[in-house]
């Protein structure tokens, strides 16, 4: 009987260590899913959230089954529950995805609304990590990876003081105003500034005699919107698009004239290649080298030197490089 006893007892005491554990993994369950972020898809909705919760809206701009360092991104920091914890009081969170599989975002007029998105907000890279205030501002954020929470911290905290400095500049009025909001546009990461076309009407508008540059934004805005209208309809020819871009540089500066000098060299590139496919004589190979250096031009001056001695390699020997692109061609 002892020995029956003894025998239920143990077999008692592991179940019931059995049930302390299935109690564990049951609670240990229920409180994961509190650590994953929600993301929100209507970014309408979220600026209503936000509004009413006194947060700012992070947007992920991203590729979710074709991006790299997209899926890095998210696996990596936003799916952590440290960014849960950092984010859950300043962000209503939203994604904007522009996957290859339409099925991700349900259908496929969600994947066209998201990539209007895209085109209304400038992205041009993915993953774009963009903050806004509920009233739609862009505050801030950053375009690539970043290896880890503390990396996506930095220019995040920029954003929020950004947002902190709007509310204040509701307080002001005039020139007061103009420079808080000048403060928030310079903090803007560089390829976001032409973008922010409110912010620069704003600060334009209370700075009218530009003395902290008011108007000197506005006036370059104006040239930005008329260079693109122009490339609009100057089609496919390649010098008269050029000759645009060339003429705009030197009036514009900062950030405007860093985005001019990328479309030059999508420009050139694309005159480069059309050289390429045509070239018949070592006249014509000549030429490519000279458009090449010309590309050269555009980069960081610490670069150049690196980047011209590899052409001035190349193209070391015209006739042989001729004979090569020919080749190419058949």
């Amino acid at each position: 009987m002892a020995q029956f006893r003894l025998a239920n007892d143990t077999a008692i005491r592991k179940n019931i260590g059995m049930f302390k554990n299935l109690i564990i993994t049951a609670l240990t369950a229920a409180v994961l899913p509190a650590f994953a972020a929600e993301w929100m898809t209507d970014l309408d909705a979220a600026k209503t959230k936000a509004a009413a919760e006194n947060k700012a809206v992070l947007i992920d701009f991203t590729g979710s089954d074709w991006c790299g360092y997209c899926i890095k991104l998210k696996k990596e920091v936003f799916d952590t529950p440290a960014f849960e914890q950092y984010a859950a009081d300043k962000f209503v969170l939203v994604e904007i995805d522009v996957p290859n599989d339409v099925k991700r975002v349900g259908s496929i007029e969600q994947l066209r609304k998201n990539q209007a998105l895209c085109q209304e907000f400038n992205v041009s890279g993915f993953p774009t990590i963009m903050v806004l205030n509920p009233a739609g501002t862009v505050l801030g954020g950053f375009v690539g990876g970043k290896p880890n929470l503390a990396a996506v911290q930095e220019p995040l905290n920029i954003a929020l003081e950004s947002n902190r400095k709007l509310n204040e500049a509701e307080k002001l009025q005039g020139l007061e105003k103009a420079a808080l909001l000048m403060e928030v546009y310079s903090a803007l990461p560089s390829d976001m500034q032409g973008g922010a076309l409110e912010l620069q009407k704003q600060i334009a508008e209370l700075d009218p005699e530009n003395k902290i540059g008011g108007q000197t934004l506005l006036h370059e805005m104006a040239v930005m919107q008329q260079v693109e209208a122009q490339l609009m309809n100057c089609g496919r020819d390649i010098e008269k698009a050029l000759a645009i871009v060339n003429a705009a540089i030197p009036t514009v500066s900062g950030a405007n004239q860093e985005t001019l000098i990328q479309v030059k060299l999508s420009i050139m590139q694309a005159k480069i290649d059309a050289a390429f496919r045509t070239a018949e004589t070592v006249e014509d190979v000549n030429n490519i080298r000279n458009l090449m250096l010309e590309c050269v031009d555009c980069i960081p001056s610490s670069e150049q030197q690196a980047a011209k001695a590899i052409i001035e390699k190349r193209f070391s020997d015209p006739e042989a490089l001729l004979q090569q692109i020919k080749a190419a061609r058949k």
